[in-house]
C-alpha cells in the first residue's frame, strides 16, 4: 500500500476544473465542485484540463487538513479576518451558513472571483460539543452552529435568539434549572413544535421549563427550524 505523506493528493477527475476551488468526490466525474454546505476533500492546486496540452486524468488537490494557509476563490466581498463559509460552485463566501471554513488572513476581497488566503479551522475530526451554561439571555450566531446551550444555574427566564434560519445551522438546548427557556426565531421565521413537527406561527418562540428537557433544532429549509430530537414538553408561544 502506498502512503502519501504530503498535503497534496492526486485524485481522479474527468472534467475541467479551475484552480483554488473546493472539490468533493463524485461517482461520475471523480471530483466535482463542492456546494455551499458540502464538506470538501480539499481545493484544486492548479487548473485541471481533460483535453489538449497539459490534460490529465487526475487532479492535484490540497487536502483540507493541510498545514498553513490555502488559496481559495471568493464569491464576492469578504473583509480581512472575517470568517468565511462554504459558497456555491466551489467558492467561499461571507454569507453565514452551517459550513464555516476558516479566516480570511489576507486583504479584503472586492469582487466575485478574487483569490483569497484562508487559514482553515481544524479539520481533524468532529468538534467536541462542550455545553455552555447561561443565566442570562444570549443571541446566538451562525458561527456557533452545532453548539450546546443549557440554563444550569439560571434563576429566571433565559431567552436564546437564534440567527436567520440558514440551511445547515443547528443548535442543542437543555433546560438546566426549573426556569423557562425560550428559543426565539429571527424575524418572521418559524420553529417546529417538537411533538408534531408542524411549524409554528411566524416569529413565535419555543419554550420549556422543566429541568432536563432538551431539544435539537436544525434548519433543513431556509426560514424554518425543524426538530431532530427532543425530551420533555415544549410548547409554542400563544
Amino acid at each position: 500500500m502506498q502512503v502519501n505523506n504530503t498535503c497534496v493528493l492526486s485524485l481522479p477527475c474527468s472534467q475541467t476544473v479551475a484552480p483554488y476551488l473546493r472539490v468533493k468526490y463524485d461517482v461520475t466525474y471523480g471530483l466535482e465542485l463542492a456546494g455551499a454546505n458540502d464538506r470538501e476533500l480539499g481545493t484544486t492546486q492548479r487548473r485541471h484540463l481533460v483535453t489538449g496540452l497539459g490534460s490529465a486524468s487526475r487532479a492535484a488537490v490540497v487536502a483540507n487538513n493541510a498545514f498553513g494557509t490555502v488559496r481559495m476563490i471568493a464569491d464576492g466581498v469578504i473583509a480581512a479576518w472575517a470568517v468565511v463559509y462554504g459558497g456555491a460552485s466551489g467558492k467561499v463566501s461571507a454569507t453565514a451558513n452551517g459550513n464555516p471554513i476558516g479566516f480570511n488572513v489576507g486583504p479584503a476581497t472586492t469582487a466575485d472571483g478574487d483569490q483569497i488566503e484562508i487559514l482553515r479551522f481544524p479539520q481533524a475530526g468532529p468538534a467536541l460539543k462542550v455545553p455552555e451554561a447561561h443565566t442570562a439571555d444570549d443571541t446566538l450566531t451562525a458561527a456557533e452552529s452545532g453548539s450546546v446551550h443549557t440554563t444550569v444555574g439560571a434563576t429566571g427566564t433565559v431567552v436564546f435568539t437564534v440567527p436567520a434560519a440558514t440551511v445547515g445551522l443547528e443548535y442543542f438546548f437543555k433546560v438546566g434549572a426549573a426556569q423557562e427557556l425560550r428559543i426565539d426565531p429571527n424575524g418572521t421565521e418559524t420553529i417546529a413544535l417538537p411533538s408534531t413537527g408542524v411549524q409554528g406561527a411566524a416569529g413565535k418562540y419555543l419554550t420549556a421549563n422543566a429541568a432536563g428537557e432538551t431539544v435539537h433544532l436544525l434548519c433543513d429549509t431556509a426560514g424554518e427550524w425543524s426538530c431532530y430530537g427532543y425530551t420533555g414538553t415544549w410548547t409554542a408561544e400563544g
